[in-house]
């Protein structure tokens, strides 16, 4: 099943700073903390009043702080199963 769309975005590197400029936008602090291993496990971190997110990478932290703010902490809906729905599909 082929979509077409006019514009498409897509988590790539070049999505990183855009993310971390929404976040310092809304208010959040931002920062990169390394893993033990190196730059390959490091966690991008953010943090505005009592709530922190850590992710593995920028698109995903912005993703986290969209979901407690849309959410607050009712975030872990698991009904409707979307997710399910979508493997199903897609193995059909």
């Amino acid at each position: 099943m082929a979509t077409q769309l006019e514009s498409c975005l897509i988590a790539s590197g070049n999505t990183y700073n855009p993310s971390l400029v929404v976040l310092r936008q809304k208010g959040y602090e931002v920062w990169l903390e390394k893993g033990d291993k190196g730059d390959d496990e490091s966690l991008w971190c953010a943090k505005k009043g009592d709530q922190s997110f850590l992710a593995y990478t920028g698109p995903e932290l912005l993703g986290l702080v969209a979901l407690w703010e849309h959410l607050g902490r009712n975030w872990n809906q698991q009904k409707p199963d979307i997710y399910s729905e979508l493997i199903e599909r897609l193995n059909d």
